[in-house]
């Protein structure tokens, strides 16, 4: 179930968010592996050029719940479902480490920005 539902028109060009939030205390997101990100259509199907694509940027420190994000372009695809998914991971303020995979559903709009 994804995390969050995004609208956007063809042609539009915004970061996108993907947010873990702590159980309790802080995570701290690992600069390496760098976090990333990968589009899949409806079907599940990773895009192509869309895989595991380094993300453009995350919340760096201890946070309660950071974020990481890509500046998605949607002029290359066509109207219908995505799910974006992001990959980081975070060392938690009880020790831990782990891995996170926040999505979110977005929806293409066959409608020029």
């Amino acid at each position: 179930m994804p995390d969050a539902f995004v609208v956007l028109r063809r042609g539009e060009k915004r970061p996108l968010f993907g947010q873990e939030t702590a159980a309790s205390g802080t995570l701290t997101i690992a600069a390496s592996p760098t976090p990333s990100a990968t589009l899949y259509d409806a079907t599940g199907a990773a895009l192509a050029g869309w895989a595991s694509l380094p993300a453009t940027g995350y919340d760096t420190g201890a946070q309660a719940a950071p974020r990481v994000w890509l500046i998605v372009d949607t002029s290359g695809l066509t109207a219908g479902f995505y799910t974006l998914a992001f990959t980081f991971l975070a060392a938690a303020s009880d020790g831990t480490t782990r891995i996170y995979a926040p999505c979110l559903e977005l929806q293409v709009l066959d409608v020029t920005a």
